[in-house]
């Protein structure tokens, strides 16, 4: 896909208030996200046309829903008073959820887990790719918030972190 047609989709999403916007034309798919909140529960699909002369012309052919992720929604909105106080680290990629690094090793962290910058939390895998998600701080997990082997979206809570003092 090239870069024009990023740059139309994003000035879509500008245009429109999208904060999540999918396209698939000709075999290439894009997710686009912006202004991920930590405790969304909600996610905005928008539905291009499949033949990419029609977003060219300007024809109307845009259908938006949206759309209750129930099995991501680790954070339900009658939940999200509940939850304890901390920073709340989220996955940086769409992808699985791993809390170990194989499926007979321990966790990287439990809850009550005491974290220094740097630490590896879980892992990621998109694309094939194990990818590692390190601590940007010092603290104590105080929640885990998906379970392993889940599906998880870019920006979906994963842990909430009560900062050192």
């Amino acid at each position: 896909m090239d870069v024009t047609k990023i740059e139309k989709l994003m000035t879509l999403m500008a245009k429109h208030g999208f904060d999540v916007i999918e396209a698939e034309s000709s075999g290439e798919k894009i997710s686009l996200a912006r202004n991920v909140s930590q405790a969304s529960v909600f996610q905005q699909q928008t539905v291009l046309p499949q033949n990419a002369n029609q977003l060219k012309s300007g024809s109307s052919g845009l259908a938006t829903s949206m759309e209750f992720k129930s099995e991501n929604a680790a954070v339900k909105s009658e939940e999200t008073k509940k939850l304890p106080e901390g920073t709340t680290i989220t996955s940086p990629f769409v992808g699985t959820f791993y809390r170990s690094p194989s499926p007979d090793s321990p966790s990287f962290v439990e809850i009550g887990s005491k974290i220094r910058k740097g630490q590896s939390l879980c892992i990621v895998e998109a694309m094939k790719l194990m990818n590692e998600i390190e601590s940007e701080m010092d603290g104590e997990i105080v929640a885990i918030l998906i379970d392993n082997a889940k599906p998880v979206e870019f920006g979906t809570p994963l842990f909430i972190v009560a900062p050192a003092k």
